[in-house]
Protein backbone atom coordinates (compact mmCIF):
# COMPACT_ATOMS: atom_id res chain seq x y z
CA UNK A 1 0.00 0.00 0.00
CA UNK A 2 0.84 4.12 -0.50
CA UNK A 3 0.85 5.86 2.39
CA UNK A 4 -0.08 9.15 1.88
CA UNK A 5 -0.70 11.73 4.41
CA UNK A 6 -3.63 14.73 3.50
CA UNK A 7 -2.58 17.86 5.30
CA UNK A 8 -6.29 19.29 4.67
CA UNK A 9 -8.32 21.40 7.32
CA UNK A 10 -11.82 22.12 4.59
CA UNK A 11 -13.94 18.65 5.53
CA UNK A 12 -15.48 18.51 2.23
CA UNK A 13 -12.06 18.40 0.15
CA UNK A 14 -10.76 16.15 2.60
CA UNK A 15 -13.82 13.77 2.27
CA UNK A 16 -13.37 13.66 -1.35
CA UNK A 17 -10.30 13.30 -2.07
CA UNK A 18 -9.66 10.78 0.78
CA UNK A 19 -12.99 8.66 -0.67
CA UNK A 20 -11.45 8.56 -4.20
CA UNK A 21 -7.85 7.28 -3.17
CA UNK A 22 -9.27 4.78 -0.49
CA UNK A 23 -11.86 3.65 -3.49
CA UNK A 24 -8.61 3.10 -5.21
CA UNK A 25 -7.70 0.27 -3.18
CA UNK A 26 -3.83 1.17 -2.88
CA UNK A 27 -3.66 3.98 -0.55
CA UNK A 28 -3.12 4.34 2.80
CA UNK A 29 -4.25 7.84 4.00
CA UNK A 30 -3.98 9.37 7.09
CA UNK A 31 -5.23 12.81 7.67
CA UNK A 32 -4.72 16.22 9.52
CA UNK A 33 -6.53 19.40 9.72
CA UNK A 34 -4.17 21.21 11.42
CA UNK A 35 0.06 21.51 11.26
CA UNK A 36 0.02 20.53 14.77
CA UNK A 37 -1.62 17.17 13.97
CA UNK A 38 0.59 16.99 10.68
CA UNK A 39 3.67 17.28 12.99
CA UNK A 40 2.15 14.30 15.37
CA UNK A 41 2.03 12.72 12.08
CA UNK A 42 5.22 12.89 10.53
CA UNK A 43 6.68 10.81 13.04
CA UNK A 44 5.21 7.75 10.77
CA UNK A 45 6.94 6.59 7.46
CA UNK A 46 5.19 8.26 4.25
CA UNK A 47 5.46 7.55 0.58
CA UNK A 48 4.13 11.03 -0.58
CA UNK A 49 2.61 14.43 1.44
CA UNK A 50 -0.30 16.68 0.27
CA UNK A 51 -0.07 19.61 1.62
CA UNK A 52 -2.46 22.84 1.85
CA UNK A 53 -1.39 26.09 2.14
CA UNK A 54 -3.59 27.45 4.50
CA UNK A 55 -4.25 25.67 7.68
CA UNK A 56 -5.91 27.13 10.82
CA UNK A 57 -2.76 26.98 12.96
CA UNK A 58 0.00 27.77 10.67
CA UNK A 59 0.62 27.78 6.92
CA UNK A 60 1.69 24.55 4.90
CA UNK A 61 4.81 26.55 4.00
CA UNK A 62 5.81 26.56 7.35
CA UNK A 63 4.88 23.08 7.73
CA UNK A 64 6.70 22.00 4.88
CA UNK A 65 10.29 23.08 6.05
CA UNK A 66 9.61 21.80 9.12
CA UNK A 67 8.70 18.19 7.35
CA UNK A 68 11.84 18.39 5.64
CA UNK A 69 13.81 17.66 8.34
CA UNK A 70 12.08 14.55 8.77
CA UNK A 71 10.86 13.42 5.18
CA UNK A 72 12.29 13.21 1.61
CA UNK A 73 9.37 11.74 0.27
CA UNK A 74 7.35 14.10 -2.33
CA UNK A 75 5.02 16.94 -0.50
CA UNK A 76 2.08 17.92 -3.11
CA UNK A 77 0.92 20.93 -2.36
CA UNK A 78 -2.79 21.58 -3.24
CA UNK A 79 -4.19 25.18 -2.57
CA UNK A 80 -6.45 27.57 -3.82
CA UNK A 81 -3.98 30.04 -3.68
CA UNK A 82 -2.18 29.60 -7.44
CA UNK A 83 -0.33 33.20 -7.58
CA UNK A 84 2.78 32.39 -8.98
CA UNK A 85 4.93 34.17 -5.67
CA UNK A 86 2.71 31.47 -3.19
CA UNK A 87 3.96 29.02 -5.93
CA UNK A 88 7.27 29.84 -5.58
CA UNK A 89 7.49 29.94 -1.83
CA UNK A 90 5.84 26.50 -1.60
CA UNK A 91 8.63 24.92 -3.90
CA UNK A 92 11.29 27.02 -2.40
CA UNK A 93 10.31 25.23 1.17
CA UNK A 94 10.85 22.05 -0.32
CA UNK A 95 7.64 21.07 -2.24
CA UNK A 96 8.02 19.44 -5.13
CA UNK A 97 5.01 19.79 -7.11
CA UNK A 98 1.65 22.42 -6.71
CA UNK A 99 -1.71 21.64 -8.12
CA UNK A 100 -4.53 24.47 -7.74
CA UNK A 101 -8.00 23.75 -6.33
CA UNK A 102 -10.37 22.83 -7.42
CA UNK A 103 -8.67 20.14 -9.50
CA UNK A 104 -10.01 16.51 -10.66
CA UNK A 105 -9.28 13.85 -8.45
CA UNK A 106 -8.12 11.74 -11.82
CA UNK A 107 -5.53 14.72 -12.45
CA UNK A 108 -4.44 14.66 -8.57
CA UNK A 109 -4.13 10.71 -8.79
CA UNK A 110 -2.17 10.90 -12.08
CA UNK A 111 0.27 13.74 -10.19
CA UNK A 112 0.82 11.68 -7.06
CA UNK A 113 1.72 8.94 -9.65
CA UNK A 114 4.01 10.79 -11.48
CA UNK A 115 6.04 12.09 -8.13
CA UNK A 116 6.18 8.28 -6.69
CA UNK A 117 6.98 7.29 -10.31
CA UNK A 118 9.99 10.02 -10.45
CA UNK A 119 11.30 8.32 -6.59
CA UNK A 120 10.82 4.78 -7.77
CA UNK A 121 13.10 6.03 -11.04
CA UNK A 122 15.71 7.72 -8.96
CA UNK A 123 16.10 4.94 -6.80
CA UNK A 124 16.67 2.55 -9.62
CA UNK A 125 18.93 4.33 -11.59
CA UNK A 126 22.97 3.48 -11.12
CA UNK A 127 25.00 7.04 -9.53
CA UNK A 128 25.41 9.29 -12.54
CA UNK A 129 28.65 10.40 -13.58
CA UNK A 130 30.12 13.99 -12.68
CA UNK A 131 29.33 16.42 -15.43
CA UNK A 132 31.93 18.84 -16.31
CA UNK A 133 31.35 21.99 -18.04
CA UNK A 134 33.34 24.79 -18.92
CA UNK A 135 32.78 27.17 -15.22
CA UNK A 136 31.38 24.11 -12.64
CA UNK A 137 30.82 20.48 -12.10
CA UNK A 138 27.38 18.60 -11.20
CA UNK A 139 28.41 16.24 -8.36
CA UNK A 140 25.49 13.34 -8.70
CA UNK A 141 25.89 12.12 -5.13
CA UNK A 142 25.68 15.40 -3.13
CA UNK A 143 23.95 17.37 -5.65
CA UNK A 144 25.98 19.69 -5.61
CA UNK A 145 27.21 22.62 -8.77
CA UNK A 146 31.25 22.86 -7.69
CA UNK A 147 32.53 26.22 -9.09
CA UNK A 148 36.08 26.60 -9.12
CA UNK A 149 36.20 28.11 -5.37
CA UNK A 150 32.61 27.45 -3.84
CA UNK A 151 29.92 24.90 -4.07
CA UNK A 152 26.17 25.21 -4.22
CA UNK A 153 23.67 22.71 -3.38
CA UNK A 154 20.33 22.34 -4.89
CA UNK A 155 17.19 20.36 -4.06
CA UNK A 156 16.82 17.05 -5.81
CA UNK A 157 14.63 18.48 -8.48
CA UNK A 158 16.45 21.46 -9.13
CA UNK A 159 19.83 19.11 -9.66
CA UNK A 160 17.70 17.06 -12.01
CA UNK A 161 16.18 19.64 -13.60
CA UNK A 162 19.45 21.56 -14.21
CA UNK A 163 21.67 18.07 -15.04
CA UNK A 164 19.17 17.28 -17.95
CA UNK A 165 19.84 20.66 -19.19
CA UNK A 166 23.42 20.45 -18.89
CA UNK A 167 23.71 17.22 -20.55
CA UNK A 168 21.04 18.33 -23.90
CA UNK A 169 23.15 21.95 -24.30
CA UNK A 170 21.90 23.72 -27.07
CA UNK A 171 18.82 22.16 -27.44
CA UNK A 172 14.79 23.70 -26.34
CA UNK A 173 12.65 22.38 -24.29
CA UNK A 174 8.90 23.78 -23.20
CA UNK A 175 7.90 23.57 -19.74
CA UNK A 176 5.44 21.11 -20.34
CA UNK A 177 8.10 19.17 -22.10
CA UNK A 178 10.22 19.55 -19.36
CA UNK A 179 8.00 18.27 -16.85
CA UNK A 180 7.38 14.79 -18.53
CA UNK A 181 10.96 14.75 -18.55
CA UNK A 182 11.84 15.22 -14.89
CA UNK A 183 8.54 14.16 -13.32
CA UNK A 184 7.61 11.61 -15.84
CA UNK A 185 4.07 12.38 -16.83
CA UNK A 186 2.16 14.92 -18.70
CA UNK A 187 1.45 17.92 -17.05
CA UNK A 188 -2.15 18.43 -17.91
CA UNK A 189 -1.47 22.19 -18.84
CA UNK A 190 -0.31 23.31 -15.62
CA UNK A 191 3.83 23.54 -15.94
CA UNK A 192 4.33 26.51 -13.87
CA UNK A 193 6.16 23.80 -11.35
CA UNK A 194 8.79 23.64 -13.62
CA UNK A 195 8.30 27.44 -14.46
CA UNK A 196 9.18 28.33 -10.84
CA UNK A 197 12.14 25.28 -10.80
CA UNK A 198 13.91 27.00 -13.47
CA UNK A 199 13.38 30.42 -11.95
CA UNK A 200 14.93 28.89 -8.66
CA UNK A 201 17.82 28.12 -10.57
CA UNK A 202 18.37 30.94 -11.93
CA UNK A 203 17.91 32.53 -9.04
CA UNK A 204 20.38 30.70 -7.60
CA UNK A 205 23.21 30.17 -10.56
CA UNK A 206 23.80 33.36 -11.43
CA UNK A 207 25.87 34.85 -8.22
CA UNK A 208 27.90 32.50 -8.94
CA UNK A 209 27.97 33.18 -12.72
CA UNK A 210 29.03 36.66 -12.07
CA UNK A 211 25.99 37.55 -13.35
CA UNK A 212 25.73 34.94 -16.11
CA UNK A 213 22.60 33.90 -17.12
CA UNK A 214 23.31 30.09 -18.32
CA UNK A 215 19.50 29.35 -18.44
CA UNK A 216 17.59 30.87 -21.19
CA UNK A 217 14.06 31.08 -22.05
CA UNK A 218 13.47 31.54 -26.13
CA UNK A 219 10.17 32.60 -26.71
CA UNK A 220 8.06 29.95 -28.60
CA UNK A 221 10.61 27.32 -28.08
CA UNK A 222 11.39 26.78 -24.36
CA UNK A 223 14.29 26.65 -21.91
CA UNK A 224 17.76 26.23 -23.14
CA UNK A 225 21.19 25.90 -21.75
CA UNK A 226 24.07 27.29 -22.58
CA UNK A 227 27.77 28.04 -21.70
CA UNK A 228 30.99 29.79 -23.57
CA UNK A 229 33.20 26.95 -24.21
Amino acid sequence: MIKILLVEDDDFIANVVGYYLNTAGKYQLDCAKTAGEAMSCIRNSYDLILLDILLPDDNGINLCQQIRKWHNCPILFISCLDDDQNIIRALNAGGDDFITKPFDNKILEARIQANLRRVELDRREEPQRQIVTSIFSLEPETHTVVFPTQKLTLSTTEYKLLSFLVLHKGKCYPAKELYEQIWGYTSYGDARTVVVHIYNLRKKLTPYLEGLDCISNLPGKGYTFWLPD
